[in-house]
């Protein structure tokens, strides 16, 4: 019987590399992210037909699973939903959600909710053109109010204070509840485990990377990312003082430009069918949405 256990964060090679060779773009299967996340939800792996194999279980829910990664995805899936019949998967790309539909009786549906958007990093560098008008204008209040803000991509010496400033702002926040909570945990944990977090991976891609920025002497806005591909990242993490006009547009382009100047796309995850996140995440503009499906 296949036995699941509760990721490590030692499993974190093993994970990119499966990833990585599968070349599914999808934000779920980052190590970073299944880290990150662990907080909110029991995130636990096995092995199947010598495939990774990732289950999801909410407090006081069925679980779910995603499509299995590696050579042998295809056979393992099948094998896996013979002994499963009643799994639920989600997570799915649309070459898994086809693969399911024409080899079972299955018919995976499309979760808006859950897809990826994913933008040109020159594009949101640059900000070039009317579609990015506002965004332009936000950057531009920015630099003029705080012509004397300095980036720093974030080393270990900079994480006691990242922690404690996020402190203040999250005990700041009057809208405290167990999402936040849930990614409070998850930030400090990659303070936490930063230098494992950021080695580079066995195949030569960056591993996680931050940025903040400093007005006066202060932190007022930081962001933890990292290459998911050659010409790809995805942003994890990114918070700002709102006190200080256009700071969200600040770290963001900051970072892209500083970090991540010679890669492509930058994918910053779901909107979760949040109203305001859905349009915050619209408002950049993303060249386009990677489709999730679930079964």
């Amino acid at each position: 019987m296949m036995q699941f256990r509760p990721i490590r964060l030692s499993d974190r090679e093993y994970i990119l590399s499966v990833q990585d060779r599968s070349k599914i773009p999808l934000s779920d299967f980052n190590f970073t992210n299944l880290w990150i996340w662990r907080f909110a939800r029991e995130i636990a792996i096995a092995e199947i037909e010598g495939c990774l194999m990732i289950r999801t279980t909410y407090p006081n829910q069925e679980p779910y699973y995603f499509f299995p990664m590696g050579s042998n995805a295809s056979e393992a899936f099948l094998a896996f939903l013979a002994a499963n019949p009643l799994a639920r998967f989600r997570s799915l790309s649309p070459s898994q959600a086809q693969f399911i539909q024409d080899h079972t009786t299955l018919t995976p549906l499309p979760n808006r909710d859950r897809f990826d958007y994913v933008y040109s990093i020159p594009e949101l560098i640059a900000l070039n053109g009317r579609k990015y008008h506002k965004k332009k204008n936000h950057l531009n209040k920015f630099f003029n109010s705080y012509p004397h803000f300095i980036f720093e991509e974030i080393e270990s010496s900079h994480l006691e204070e990242v922690r404690e400033v996020y402190q203040r702002w999250y005990e700041a926040n009057l809208a405290k509840d167990e999402a936040l909570d849930a990614e409070k945990r998850g930030i400090e944990s990659i303070l936490e485990d930063f230098v494992s977090l950021s080695r580079a991976t066995d195949r030569g891609l960056f591993g996680l990377r931050g940025g903040l920025l400093r007005i006066d002497g202060e932190i007022v806005a930081f962001s933890f990312s990292e290459a998911i591909s050659s010409q790809s990242i995805v942003v994890h993490i990114e918070k700002a003082n709102i006190a200080y006009a256009g700071a969200f547009q600040a770290i963001n382009q900051q970072c892209l430009a500083n970090l991540w100047g010679d890669f492509l796309w930058a994918n910053r995850e779901e909107d979760l069918g949040i109203e305001g996140l859905r349009k915050a995440k619209l408002s950049y503009q993303p060249i386009h949405l990677l489709e999730k499906y679930e079964v």
